[in-house]
């Protein structure tokens, strides 16, 4: 036997096989196959996607940052391109400093069986949360629900402490069933009967690198006592 006679011959259609059959050529070539036409539609298409996030990432940046010529001129024209469907509850560079530190405090009046009432300690809430808030990598939501709580009563109530509306209700009742989830268990035959609030508003002491100014005392608020009934406890409790 011949073994050059018996080798395959080489007919070269490997190297000479198209781009077209090789992996991967159809996605390189596929703008190329385009007519100038559609490479126009694609290119605009790009444009407006990369102009259209170009705007919205402008105006989320103008819709969260604080007060400024810019905010100004263009402010309406934001929240309305924002609002509803991309509002933002937050902002940029923490405009709203806290300059007073706000502690709130509550008690209960009690019934007992035989009729007579008493009112209870005050129990400081906010000393409660920053307890378990302090130290504490992975902290309770719950314990961060309290500030809110309290300045959504105040935003919803009038200068003499009375609800406005249904948010006011809404508030109050929330307010009052986070608070008695804070109180200790009643003895039996024992019940919660009302629940008064206090606040106690502390200025925040200036850094060390700024100028003191004039400490003021805490001012201390007290406010009007409310009922209690079934709806106002947490679930699972009646007391």
């Amino acid at each position: 036997m011949d073994p050059e006679r018996d080798r395959p011959e080489a007919d070269g259609r490997d190297a000479d096989r198209p781009d077209a059959d090789r992996p991967g050529a159809d996605r390189r070539d596929s703008l190329r196959d385009l007519s100038p036409g559609q490479r126009l539609a694609v290119l605009a298409a790009a444009s407006a996607v990369a102009l259209g996030l170009l705007v919205h990432t402008g105006a989320t940046f103008l819709h969260l940052a604080p007060r400024n010529a810019a905010t100004d001129a263009v402010g309406d024209t934001v929240n309305s391109y924002m609002a509803p469907e991309f509002a933002q509850s937050w902002q940029l560079f923490a405009p709203d400093i806290t300059r007073t530190m706000t502690a709130v405090g509550a008690r209960v009046e009690l019934r007992a069986a035989d009729g007579t009432t008493r009112t209870g300690p005050w129990r400081d809430l906010t000393a409660q949360d920053l307890a378990e808030l302090r130290g504490n990598p992975l902290p309770s939501r719950v314990r961060q629900q309290l500030a809110t709580a309290w300045t959504t009563m105040l935003a919803s109530h009038d200068a003499e402490q009375r609800p406005v509306g249904p948010a006011g209700l809404d508030s109050e009742q929330y307010l009052k069933r986070l608070a008695l989830s804070r109180m200790p268990t009643t003895p039996h035959g024992v019940r919660i009967e009302r629940i008064q609030f206090r606040s106690t508003d502390t200025t925040v002491p200036p850094p060390p690198w700024k100028a003191r100014g004039t400490r003021t005392a805490p001012v201390a608020r007290l406010y009007p006592w409310w009922p209690v009934g079934a709806a106002d406890f947490a679930e699972g409790r009646t007391s």
